[in-house]
Order: structure tokens, then C-alpha cells, then sequence
């Protein structure tokens, strides 16, 4: 019996030993791409013998900072699995998951000036992936009492990735419990399989979906060898072994996959790589951030406010030069809300959208203000407005925004006591 129909045979023994739905985690690379396809081929036989009676969810995490060209075909495959899916009438459903838009990267690193991640604060796993797929898994064993999550991991990706799944207590029926939702079960169905197993299958055997080129070609280009071709080559040291990320990533020094993709004619994305080098030059220069942490702390804290408005000027250049959409509105009106409470309030982060002719649909604008002022000027003072605009201006950074509350508390009751005291 080879090892494909031992996995199928597995899949198929697993999923009719109880009610416990699955969950299939896929991320559009090769491993998570295997175990849908073996999952999908189980269903379809099942169906025939009208056994497919669980549901399967599939989900894909995804941080809106994405590559660019690996978003297009991650959402493209989901899209194109789902439709096959409801052609089929499989019991299947994709699930496209994205942090909350107050957790996402550039609300926090443009927003609250976040510096972007490194080996020791690695912010972003947690904000972006596990943060809203824990609580879509958490809603699904609300649901349904307890999950069952179908992983794509392999003892051959690597030593330390062996060593975890070696150290995995697993129960009689080959399950390990999820180390942090409780009544969550795991299976890893292609543990045992080597890389060239992987790209042999995915050679050998047309998606049901589509096709699994642009994925091939996706690696390829990643790998940074030209002459790299993962069908004719799949165990070769170089081929099939991208890792494809976050684009703005800087924990990595630099990012293989991207360089890989320019070098072999991925020209339009050579600015992403500047603004990800920018970012990270940025976070390691102390003059760029502030001198008191938010929490009021001595020591290197966020971005200064300048720096946040020059990083999303630079970022809204780059979208420009590259053609492809960065930054949604709903982050930009976020990073706004964030400015705010940074005492920017001449709605910076949606002036300098507009000056890019990103038309931001929100009730929040300068001029509305300036309207309202001067509809109401009888029973508001404009010039002690303009004497606590001169605070907020003052005082915009988090490092000297201490007890700004009575400052203008006090420039207040000395305006009405005549008192026209400069700030210090």
C-alpha cells in the first residue's frame, strides 16, 4: 500500500470515528495544500457512500500584509475551492480570517508607532494569526463542544520542527491536545512525508480545484535559482523550500523569498523591499522614536508622530510605484483614531490619503470642524480654542503629553481670568 492511500485510509478512519468536526488549517503553500486536496478526495469517496456527514471548515489566516502576488493567489484558490466545493456539494466552507482593524500591522506600527518586529519582540504572530483564529476556534467549540484541526506540519521541514512534533503526547487514535484551546485536538496526517513525497503528489495529481502551476511557480521564483524546477527537481537543496511571509516582515534580516522573486523578474517589487529595509533602519534608529514608553516609562518607545506621518507618506508612494493596493481605508481611519489620541488634530492621516487621491469615506474632517466653529461661533470661543490647539501642538508627542489634561485645565481658567501665559 503506498503512503498516499495509508494518509487516505488514515483521514478517512479519523473522520468517521465521531462527530467532532474538522478544521483545516491552509495557508496556500505546499504541505497545507496537500492535506486539503487528500481531505477533498476523502469527502468526494465518502459522498459516493453517503458518509460525508461532518462538516470541514477550511481557514486561512490572513494579515493583510501579506505578499502581494502570494494574497492574490491565496484569495483566488479559496475562492476557486469554494465554488468547487458548492459545485460538488462537498460539506465544506473556506474561511478567510483578518485581525480586528485596531490589531492589524499598520494600524499599530503607523497608528500607535509599534516599531515593526524583531527576534525579541515579536508582536505580530500574536496580533495578526493566532489572536482572530483562536477566536473563530473558540466560537466553532462553542458551537460544537470540541474541534478536531487538520495541520499540514512535517518531521522533514527542519530539526527544530521535528523535535516538536517528537515531543507531542498523542492519545490512541494518534491526536495531540492543542496547547492552548482547551477541547481542540490535532491531527498531522503528512508528518511522516518527505518533501519530494509532497511534490511528487502535486505533480502526479491535478487539484480538483484548478491547478497547482501558479503555486509551482510561485516557489520557483522564490527559491532565487533560476534553473530551479520543483516537478523535475523536488528534493533539490534550493527547490521547494521557500517560505513565503509577511512582506514588511524585519525580523528576518533580509527577506529570501522577495529578493528570490526580483531576481527571477519580479522587478515591481523591488520598492516593497526598500520600504521593508526603511522600516527596519527606522526602528533601530533611537532618534526616530520617543524618548518615554507608553506607559510612561523612560526608554525607547513608539515612533515619534512626524516619523509615522513620514512612514505612511513613504508607504502611500509605494502602493503608487507599485500598483497594488497596501493599506485599506478602514486601517487608515484607525490610524487617524490613534493620531488623535496622540494630539494630532488636524486629521493628518486622512489629509495626507486625500493628497494620494484616497478618498476616505469618513465624517471625520478638518473642514467640518472649521464649519461647525464658525456656525456656532456666538456660543464658542474661538480664541480659547486656538490657546488649547496651541497645547495639543505643543505637547503632541507621548514624552511630554503627562498631565496634559491640566494644562489645559489651567489654560482655561487663566484665559477667563485674563491671563495669557505662553507655554513653558
Amino acid at each position: 500500500m503506498t503512503k498516499i492511500q495509508i494518509t487516505k485510509n488514515n483521514l478517512k478512519q479519523q473522520y468517521l470515528s465521531d462527530n467532532r468536526p474538522w478544521v483545516v488549517t491552509f495557508s496556500g503553500g505546499k504541505d497545507s495544500t496537500v492535506v486539503l486536496q487528500l481531505v477533498i478526495e476523502m469527502l468526494l469517496e465518502l459522498q459516493k457512500e453517503k458518509l460525508d456527514t461532518k462538516i470541514v471548515y477550511v481557514v486561512t489566516s490572513d494579515t493583510l500584509v501579506e505578499m502581494p502576488v502570494i494574497e492574490s493567489y491565496t484569495v483566488d484558490v479559496i475562492e476557486k475551492i469554494q465554488k468547487y466545493s458548492d459545485t460538488q456539494k462537498l460539506n465544506l466552507q473556506t474561511n478567510l480570517i483578518t485581525p480586528r482593524v485596531d490589531e492589524t500591522f499598520w494600524s499599530l506600527v503607523l497608528g500607535k508607532g509599534y516599531p515593526s518586529p524583531n527576534q525579541w519582540f515579536r508582536w505580530c504572530t500574536d496580533r495578526m494569526k493566532i489572536r482572530p483564529t483562536t477566536l473563530f476556534l473558540n466560537n466553532l467549540i462553542g458551537k460544537y463542544s470540541s474541534i478536531l484541526m487538520l495541520l499540514g506540519v512535517r518531521s522533514a521541514e527542519s530539526e527544530s520542527r521535528a523535535k516538536s512534533i517528537s515531543l507531542r503526547e498523542l492519545n490512541h487514535r494518534d491526536l495531540t491536545m492543542h496547547e492552548q484551546i482547551s477541547n481542540a485536538f490535532i491531527l498531522s496526517p503528512v508528518k511522516d512525508w518527505s518533501n519530494e513525497d509532497v511534490w511528487t503528489y502535486l505533480s502526479k495529481n491535478k487539484a480538483p480545484w484548478g491547478s497547482h502551476e501558479t503555486m509551482m511557480s510561485l516557489y520557483d521564483k522564490g527559491s532565487g535559482e533560476a534553473d530551479c524546477n520543483i516537478a523535475i527537481h523536488p528534493d533539490a537543496p534550493s527547490c521547494g523550500k521557500t517560505r513565503f511571509g509577511c512582506w514588511v516582515c524585519t525580523v528576518v534580516e533580509k527577506d529570501k523569498s522577495m529578493l528570490g522573486m526580483i531576481k527571477n523578474g519580479e522587478t515591481w517589487m523591488e520598492p516593497l523591499d526598500k520600504y521593508r529595509t526603511k522600516l527596519k533602519l527606522y526602528r533601530d534608529d533611537k532618534t526616530k522614536r520617543d524618548t518615554r514608553k507608553r506607559d510612561g516609562r523612560r526608554g525607547t518607545g513608539p515612533f515619534l508622530l512626524e516619523i509615522r506621518k513620514e512612514l505612511l507618506i513613504s508607504l502611500l508612494k509605494t502602493e503608487k510605484e507599485v500598483n497594488h493596493k497596501l493599506i485599506r481605508d478602514e486601517e487608515i481611519i484607525q490610524i487617524q483614531k490613534f493620531w488623535d489620541n496622540d494630539g494630532d488634530i488636524e486629521n493628518s492621516a486622512l489629509n495626507i490619503a486625500l493628497s494620494f487621491n484616497r478618498c476616505i469615506n469618513t465624517k471625520i474632517e478638518i473642514n467640518q470642524i472649521k464649519k461647525y466653529l464658525e456656525e456656532y461661533k456666538d456660543k464658542i470661543d474661538i480664541k480659547l480654542f486656538e490657546r488649547i490647539y496651541e497645547i495639543e501642538k505643543y505637547r503632541k508627542n507621548i514624552s511630554n503629553r503627562y498631565k496634559i489634561s491640566e494644562d489645559i485645565k489651567d489654560r482655561t481658567m487663566n484665559y477667563f481670568k485674563g491671563n495669557y501665559n505662553e507655554i513653558e
